[in-house]
């Protein structure tokens, strides 16, 4: 039985000469929007997870923080005990991470947590990012989590 590639697939693959696929040579871009807030601890683990094993078979990822997506600065600055700490950290590390919406961020009022963690702000107070029909031009296929 094939359910696909990733933790569930690991745990019912059957097959043991099983590897994990690659991208395609149609180089699929992927803009994940990360919307789950720390109040939404497992769904915004999800999102972590997608993006890292989109990552990890090769095809071109960026993470946004979205709504309340924003707050996970904040949240693992204060508390890096959190669950899914080390996937932020791997994130981070594979600059897969695009940016924060300013205007969720400013409303949240975490976006001094976010320029502090060095997350750049993809906009201002007063307009929401990313723009999504910028992103579907540039050929990013969009999954949106949260």
């Amino acid at each position: 039985m094939n359910v696909g590639y990733g933790l569930l697939s690991s745990v019912l693959e059957t097959n043991s000469d099983a590897t994990a696929p690659t991208a395609s040579s149609t180089e699929n871009r992927y803009a994940v929007l990360l919307n789950a807030g720390p109040s939404d601890t497992p769904t915004a683990g999800n999102g972590f997870n997608y993006a890292l094993e989109l990552d990890t078979a090769g095809y071109e990822v960026q993470l946004f923080l979205d709504g309340e997506g924003t707050k996970w600065p904040a949240e693992f600055g204060e508390n890096p005990d959190r669950p899914f700490n080390h996937e932020w950290k791997r994130i981070e590390e594979r600059g897969l991470l695009a940016g924060a919406c300013g205007y969720c961020a400013n409303a949240f009022d975490v976006a001094d947590a976010c320029e502090a963690s060095g997350i750049e702000l993809l906009s201002d107070a007063d307009e929401h990012a990313p723009a999504i029909a910028q992103l579907a031009a540039q050929d990013y296929e969009i999954l949106t989590v949260g």
